[in-house]
């Protein structure tokens, strides 16, 4: 299924007695499968055609903006994108009006986040740069059952722009294999059924095989929630080469599943054999050759990598989950400060 993505650009200013519609009350409303025909059809507040618009990044065209929704105390309209083939509804973008852009910047993200924050909760991910010379950033992030919310923050010595993204996730499949973003490692086994290699409760690890090839299933846990997996793959080669086809191999495979990969370059980091194709898969074992290709999805991102060190290569698949990023990362800083 095509993902669909809601899209917010959010610039809010001071409601007037038309605005009725809460801003989230309208996006839970939303039916993300929706053509756009049926969308303005069905459309329960004030929707207008507006000039034509084609978004190429993202491959979407607008005809159509909403009014009337409210978010606090701020008043929002928001520009309807649809996917520029398939005509599904693909995103909203509303136009940030309200904030001044001599508005004091710190004031401005406590003031939004007084908003959001009663409504989504704490942010699942927070980045912040406000002593950067040239542009401060104050981003937020929020992860919901079925859509994604990010606060984009800058500010510029003249100026500042507070976006507001709230993108669609199709969440009735499984994150990875049979299990969601969130599981506990008990609910995992009972779905897997597979003995477990090791006993730590931060892992999960049994032998499979996948596209034909022996391989480890690491299931990560962080605070018993599933934040992280890999497949480890066991193939042993005496052509060092054939490391690189295998990893050729499930490039070509998840390139089918997830489109083209953001990145899939081989990194050099000692040119000694780079002349050399017939020792390209040993000078991966000496750590001289790195290949790697990466997705970024709406929960999940995606990465293959083939390294190695010490004459020993390594192949593997590592899957990310978005929302608990932070988590993991929280975790593995107390750990660090533990053993300072």
């Amino acid at each position: 299924m095509k993902k669909l993505a809601l899209i917010i650009t959010v610039l809010c200013f001071t409601a007037g007695a038309s605005a009725q519609t809460k801003l989230f009350d309208f996006i839970n409303s939303v039916n993300w499968q929706l053509k756009e025909s049926e969308f303005v059809s069905q459309c329960s507040i004030p929707i207008e055609q507006i000039s034509h618009n084609y978004n190429d990044y993202h491959k979407t065209t607008s005809d159509y903006r909403v009014t009337g929704l409210t978010l606090g105390e701020y008043e929002c309209a928001a520009r309807v994108y649809v996917d520029s083939l398939s005509r599904q509804l693909h995103s909203f973008s509303v136009t940030i009006i309200g904030i001044k852009k001599d508005a004091d910047y710190f004031q401005t993200s406590r003031d939004m986040d007084a908003v959001l924050v009663p409504i989504l909760g704490k942010p699942d991910a927070v980045e912040e740069e406000p002593d950067n010379e040239y542009v401060k950033d104050m981003n937020r992030t929020w992860y919901k059952d079925n859509y994604t919310v990010s606060v984009m923050h800058m500010g510029f010595s003249d100026r500042q722009l507070y976006s507001l993204d709230v993108q669609g996730v199709d969440n009735s499949k499984p994150d990875f294999r049979k299990a969601k973003w969130g599981d506990s490692k008990q609910t995992i086994m009972s779905i897997e059924g597979e003995p477990d290699q090791y006993d730590t409760e931060s892992l999960y690890v049994f032998r499979s095989t996948l596209a034909g090839m022996s391989c480890d299933v690491a299931y990560i846990f962080t605070d018993n929630k599933l934040t992280m997996a890999k497949y480890i793959f066991c193939e042993n080669h005496t052509n060092k080469n054939d490391y690189i086809s295998d990893y050729r191999k499930l490039v070509r495979l998840l390139t089918e599943k997830y489109g083209e990969p953001l990145w899939n370059a081989p990194e050099w980091r000692n040119s000694l054999y780079k002349d050399d194709p017939e020792n390209y898969g040993f000078a991966v074992s000496l750590g001289h050759l790195i290949y790697s290709a990466g997705w970024f999805g709406d929960k999940t991102d995606v990465s293959v990598y083939l390294t190695g060190e010490n004459y020993e290569i390594t192949l593997v698949i590592q899957y990310v989950s978005k929302k608990y990023e932070q988590l993991r990362e929280n975790q593995s800083k107390q750990q660090t400060l533990d053993y300072l």
